[in-house]
């Protein structure tokens, strides 16, 4: 829903200004004087050649336009790049033009009931409309408003009445601010008021490029040129402002305190409030000189963010992340121990002195005292444990752990399980949709979205971090994730040779020799494999398809289950398949019904998305004539299987699928 900044003077409905302010105070008056109620929202989408007919709104309205045009003020109002508002009275006749994709848009009804003594206002010619400065920050707060609403829980209908009141609100802010090319200025502003009203969220620097609708890099530079601090090292100032005031006002419990400033994890707010603090959360709310601590001893408040040090700020947060990575507990036990008591700065400096003095006596070298404190059984003179330093794909010289304990490596869980290492977290997509064929192993694993957002994986406390490809860690990315533990990237390619991938997973993770075993063996699988099939069905053509509600796609020959097809198991490749091959980059590709229906294929693999049978998918005529169709020789397996994925646990199940139905 990009926008053209340069047309944005005068995106109004055409009237003059003094009417435009007459009609705002208006709707204005409405909502302040009446209690409102939300009555239905419905997203609502109809194709190009579907019949349009006019609409006349049965209580007040919003409609916010994603693609068509909205007749407004004796003109057609294009809406489908734009995100054009328009709000009606009870009565107003919408009239809506097809975009040359079709008609999709949001609708909310409300009623507007006037309270004792006020009379409220409408008129079934009341309508106004205007291009927001920021649509995008709209549509997320309808899609939150639309999501609450359908759900059928009373709880959650209030939710939705709270929601639509932000709308509004925003929707209004926005008609009312001028109308102006958006400067430097704007963007960071509004970078910062989203910060302030979000800042218990997961936010993470990519949603809020999406929000304002540029680059993360981009967003960076704006927002550093601006307050010389970074949007991410702003927010967590921001969070650790409003935990001061909660632990000076109110008597809420830490985790309380962590989570309602964004930290779900009651370790990590306090190692990083320390940190920017000097004083742990327990000492600053306890201690006698509080307002001394607020004034010395913090960073510079966001509102004067300009005179703040963005070195200084990524050091405490770097040495936050490496306390973070070496858990010691001793001084949050001091802490709560003296909760009630008024310490002399004399008799601090004399404990800490001889807990130095203990901690030197006690052990001849740090290597052998961290051992110990983390269960260390080895007798040898050796240290415990020794840091490695590799090189990765982009030529990182990467300090890996000897060891790595706490691993997070996202869609890298294959190689994971396969050499007996469980992650912290997995990859996830939408609501927490996993790899579900290895769930045997990862069931009690928790999920992390596949962006995997900063500060999630913060919350996580890598040790190590693995990346899959380049990709995932383009512009400051990779910084920030470094900063977390050190991280590692796999591959400079989107997609990776997945045996090379497996032995240099292994290598990262100090286990050589059991990725090429796991290697040795998965070949030895899929050579006998070959043969068995060779020897029953010969030299014969198959395709993979993932079929689902709106599309049919075919497996790229060179990777995933294509490569398991055609390489391992020996089936011959379709002409369809070598063609979409040649130029195709992703796993999976769009496959045409013209194109199906060319399918020369004698075993057609089907992953089963569509929640309908088999039989019901290939009865469409335009699969009567592929060859595999006529044999009976298609087999479809759920969204659950690992015909999506890639390494040798996914690739061993595909056999087992293969030969389980081919074999029959």
């Amino acid at each position: 829903m990009k926008q053209d900044r340069q047309k944005q003077t005068g995106s109004h409905t055409g009237m003059s200004k003094g009417r435009e302010a007459d009609e705002l105070n208006k709707l204005l008056s409405v909502w302040l004087h009446s209690s409102i109620r939300v009555m239905d929202v419905r997203h609502i989408r109809l194709e190009a050649g579907e019949l349009v007919q006019s609409y006349r709104f049965p209580a007040h309205a919003f409609v916010f336009m994603l693609q068509g045009s909205v007749y407004m003020a004796g003109d057609w109002k294009d809406a489908s790049h734009s995100g054009y508002v328009l709000h009606g009275g009870k009565g107003f006749e919408l009239n809506i033009k097809p975009a040359s994709c079709g008609i999709e848009y949001i609708l909310v009804l409300y009623k507007a009931t006037s309270i004792a003594g006020h009379t409220v206002y409408h008129h079934p010619s009341a309508a106004y409309g205007f291009i927001p400065s920021y649509p995008v920050i709209l549509y997320q707060k309808l899609q939150l408003l639309a999501d609450a609403w359908q759900d059928q829980e009373a709880l959650f209908k209030i939710q939705a009445q709270g929601r639509f009141y932000d709308f509004a609100y925003e929707c209004m802010r926005q008609w009312q601010e001028p109308k102006v090319q958006t400067s430097t200025r704007d963007v960071v502003a509004q970078a910062i008021r989203f910060m302030q009203a979000h800042y218990a969220e997961s936010i993470t620097l990519e949603r809020l490029a999406v929000l304002l609708e540029c680059s993360p890099r981009h967003l960076t530079r704006l927002f550093k040129k601006q307050t010389n601090c970074s949007p991410i090292m702003y927010l967590i100032q921001l969070r650790m402002d409003k935990a001061k005031e909660l632990l000076r006002k109110t008597d809420a419990a830490l985790q309380d305190i962590a989570v309602s400033v964004g930290y779900p994890d009651v370790y990590f707010f306090s190692r990083a409030f320390k940190k920017h603090t000097g004083v742990s959360p327990v000492h600053y709310r306890d201690s006698l000189y509080s307002s001394a601590f607020d004034s010395d001893m913090r960073l510079d408040s966001p509102s004067s963010m300009s005179e703040c040090s963005i070195d200084s700020i990524s050091d405490a947060l770097h040495t936050v992340i490496e306390d973070n990575n070496h858990y010691q507990n001793h001084d949050e036990g001091i802490l709560r121990m003296n909760r009630n008591a008024k310490h002399s700065m004399a008799f601090i400096v004399l404990l800490s002195f001889t807990l130095l003095l203990s901690a030197c006596s006690g052990s001849s070298s740090p290597m052998a005292t961290d051992g110990a404190a983390q269960g260390n059984n080895n007798t040898s003179t050796e240290p415990a444990s020794q840091e490695r330093v590799l090189k990765d794909a982009l030529g990182h010289e990467v300090k890996v752990p000897a060891q790595p304990q706490r691993v997070l490596a996202s869609y890298l869980e294959d190689h994971l399980v396969a050499l007996g290492v469980k992650p912290v977290a997995q990859w996830s997509v939408g609501k927490n949709s996993v790899q579900a064929y290895l769930q045997k192993e990862l069931k009690d694993v928790p999920a992390i979205a596949s962006d995997l957002p900063f500060e999630a994986v913060l919350s996580f406390k890598p040790d190590l971090i693995i990346m899959d490809s380049a990709s995932m860690v383009e512009g400051d990315k990779y910084n920030q994730y470094s900063k977390i533990a050190p991280t590692y990237v796999v591959g400079s390619n989107m997609n990776n040779d997945w045996r090379q991938e497996l032995l240099t997973v292994g290598e990262v993770l100090n286990k050589s020799s059991e990725a090429k075993q796991v290697l040795s063996n998965y070949d030895k699988k899929a050579a006998e494999a070959k043969a068995k099939l060779s020897q029953t069905v010969g030299q014969k053509t198959a395709a993979a398809l993932w079929v689902t509600d709106k599309n049919v796609y075919v497996v790229n020959q060179n990777l995933s289950s294509g490569d398991v097809l055609y390489k391992d198991l020996g089936f011959k490749i379709p002409q369809v398949v070598q063609e979409i091959s040649k130029t195709a980059k992703a796993n999976w590709s769009n496959l045409s019904l013209e194109k199906l229906a060319e399918l020369d294929a004698d075993y057609i693999f089907i992953v089963n998305s569509k929640n309908v049978s088999k039989d019901e998918i290939i009865k469409d005529p335009v699969w009567a004539g592929i060859p595999a169709v006529k044999e009976g020789h298609v087999y479809d397996f759920g969204k659950d299987s690992s015909w999506l994925y890639t390494g040798t646990i996914a690739n061993s199940q595909m056999i087992d699928d293969v030969l389980n139905n081919v074999m029959k």
